[in-house]
């Protein structure tokens, strides 16, 4: 469908060619000849279509549009009209008036040679779905097939609810038995002996068994991307995707990053957490927490360029690190009643939750950054001063 692109390419000979073409309505996409008024009837409509994409497989609303039969009939949009404030006034509807709220929409005014203008709506499928349309006095489920949107009967609630709540069990299982590979030596690429930093950005969507994205389209980005602590070298298909090879030594890597054709992105160190000048072996923190921040943002910049719509899970492991204790800041040091060794060897930290890309990551990651300290008997990570921030705190180099 022309519509399949970057929201952002799309122009006025792409809405041309729904006409030219008979693009029909369908689950997917729905034509509308008005924009919502400020009446209740004419906002209840607009939220049920949003949130009926949204429960259902996702798709495009676009206003200026005049169909018959389901087909586009006059392409006319709206003449004086501020396409900004209107952007504004729909985004803060849905918004305001649909729970929870709906990540990833988004909405572009489209300039017609007739100088009216159109206004495009795509909403992903969700992965937090059912939503629910709470406004005023209305409180209703929506979903969608080929004949429209139509409201949820109990049993499909049901089942809506059920798909959200087994998510997070997706992708731990996921998790699991990644993990369970590295521990047998069943990694990707022969990595060396240490203990491993593992690092996995987990798409809601990609647990739908259609999903599939076309990594061609990334190859030329991907070559800048970095493993943990460490550079690429060389990049490969494989099986599951594309494989990004970190540096070697004695013919093992140092690192990988792993690309699922689901989205999923998973990154491991071998190099990072070691013993250093035969000392007993160390967890570096601020570089740590450092690399691992660094790699989300990349991570993140990849999986927006692949059209992929929030939210994230993030999931961190250590793996091998028994006995390891904190390499703190000279000063903190001395508090060496906080020093314990970890205790056990494998370490599974808990999911969190990315839910937009503008996300504050150095926040999303605190409770794991805190975790690491706890194993080593601190009361939290030193990286962050007392409110919250990054880089500000007593072991962070300023």
């Amino acid at each position: 469908m022309v519509l399949e692109k970057a929201i952002d390419a799309i122009n006025e000979d792409d809405i041309k060619n729904l006409k030219t073409e008979n693009v029909s309505e369908i689950k997917t996409l729905e034509y509308k000849r008005d924009l919502p008024t400020n009446s209740y009837d004419s906002k209840k409509e607009f939220l049920a279509d949003a949130s009926s994409f949204a429960n259902a497989g996702g798709g495009h609303l676009i206003f200026g549009i005049e169909e018959e039969n389901g087909l586009p009939k006059n392409i006319i949009g709206f003449e004086n009209i501020d396409p900004d404030a209107e952007i504004l006034r729909l985004e803060n509807l849905i918004r305001d008036n649909i729970e929870p709220r709906i990540q990833g929409v988004s909405m572009r005014a489209i300039a017609l040679s007739t100088k009216n203008t159109i206004i495009l709506i795509r909403i992903p499928q969700s992965w937090t779905q059912p939503h629910v349309v709470n406004y005023q006095k209305h409180w209703r489920f929506y979903t969608r097939n080929s004949a429209g949107k139509y409201p949820l009967d109990l049993f499909e609630t049901r089942g809506a609810f059920a798909l959200s709540n087994s998510l997070p069990e997706k992708a731990k299982d996921f998790r699991n038995s990644r993990i369970g590979k590295l521990i047998e030596k069943e990694s990707p690429v022969p990595l060396g002996k240490n203990a491993l930093i593992v690092l996995q950005i987990i798409p809601f969507g990609s647990f739908n068994p259609s999903t599939t994205f076309n990594l061609n389209s990334i190859e030329n980005i991907t070559l800048r991307l970095n493993p943990i602590y460490g550079g690429s070298i060389d990049q490969r298909y494989n099986y599951d995707g594309l494989i990004i090879m970190g540096n070697t030594a004695d013919d093992l890597s140092r690192s990988y990053i792993q690309i699922f054709r689901n989205g999923i992105i998973e990154t491991v160190n071998t190099n990072m957490l070691r013993s250093y000048q035969k000392e007993a072996p160390t967890i570096p923190s601020g570089l740590l927490e450092q690399n691992i921040l660094s790699n989300l943002s990349s991570f993140l910049a990849i999986q927006k360029q692949l059209g992929i719509s929030p939210p994230f899970f993030t999931m961190l492991s250590l793996i091998g690190v028994k006995g390891f204790t904190m390499a703190v800041k000279h000063g903190l040091d001395t508090f060496k009643q906080n020093q314990f060794p970890i205790d056990r060897d494998v370490l599974l930290f808990q999911e969190n939750i990315i839910e937009d890309y503008e996300t504050d990551l150095s926040r999303i990651m605190k409770p794991n950054f805190d975790a690491i300290w706890n194993a080593t008997g601190w009361p939290r990570s030193m990286n962050y001063d007392e409110l919250g921030n990054w880089g500000k705190g007593p072991n962070s180099h300023k």
